[in-house]
């Protein structure tokens, strides 16, 4: 993505430089993101968000507290508990809501079922910024605060989750760098910049925290 999704075998400027120096890495620790794409001589324009962006993406809403502005506990824009059913209504997400999955509306496991949803299925049910399954789906990786290290945040839940609580943003998990599984995925983020031209800074957080809209933010799915 930061190199323009280029084809062919993969060298320095196609998958394994940019945003990050990959360089065909699979376990160690996780890499710090590049100041400079070295491909570009720019600033990478898409890459995993740190826990402060995925968070305030998810659960921050200016109209909260009389236009002050707060954070929602479900990043559905809601202070209660989802259900799960697939749809427009609002509030919904794909998790294991009373132990009932939320794509076959069925307690019943089949490993043969895929119980992912695409995005927008719950199209009620976005963040304030417009993004979606950010409670709920896949776990998504964050980048912590950005810093090279051997872990990595884990936020969100997903489908096989049944406590509503770990969607929440109470709710938060660090996991080895190379670790993967069938509910475990990442989102890309891109800079955005608010009214004055520059990014929107989160008071409650007192970092600056871009926000993330749903155009310039991908789920993809991971499976190891």
């Amino acid at each position: 993505m930061a190199n323009g999704q280029p084809t062919g075998a993969q060298t320095s400027t196609t998958t394994e430089n940019g945003a990050y120096n990959v360089n065909g890495a699979t376990t160690g620790n996780a890499v710090a993101k590049n100041t400079t794409n070295p491909n570009t001589s720019a600033a990478p324009t898409f890459y995993i968000p740190n826990e402060n962006e995925w968070y305030k993406s998810a659960y921050y809403s200016p109209s909260l507290n009389s236009g002050s502005g707060g954070y929602y506990a479900v990043a559905t824009q809601s202070n209660t508990a989802p259900g799960n059913v697939v749809g427009s209504a609002a509030n919904q997400a794909n998790y294991s809501a009373g132990d009932i999955y939320s794509v076959t509306q069925s307690g019943s496991y089949s490993g043969s079922q895929s119980y992912l949803t695409d995005v927008g299925a719950f199209s009620g049910s976005g963040s304030f910024y417009g993004t979606f399954d950010q409670s709920g789906n896949v776990w998504q990786w964050n980048d912590l605060d950005g810093a090279a290290g051997s872990a990595r945040g884990l936020r969100g839940g997903y489908w096989d989750n049944s406590p509503a609580f770990v969607l929440s943003s109470s709710f938060a998990l660090t996991d080895d760098p190379s670790s993967g599984g069938l509910g475990v995925g990442f989102r890309l983020a891109s800079p955005v910049s608010g009214p004055s031209g520059v990014p929107e800074i989160d008071p409650a957080m007192g970092s600056s925290a871009l926000s993330l809209v749903a155009g310039v933010l991908a789920m993809i799915e991971q499976r190891r």
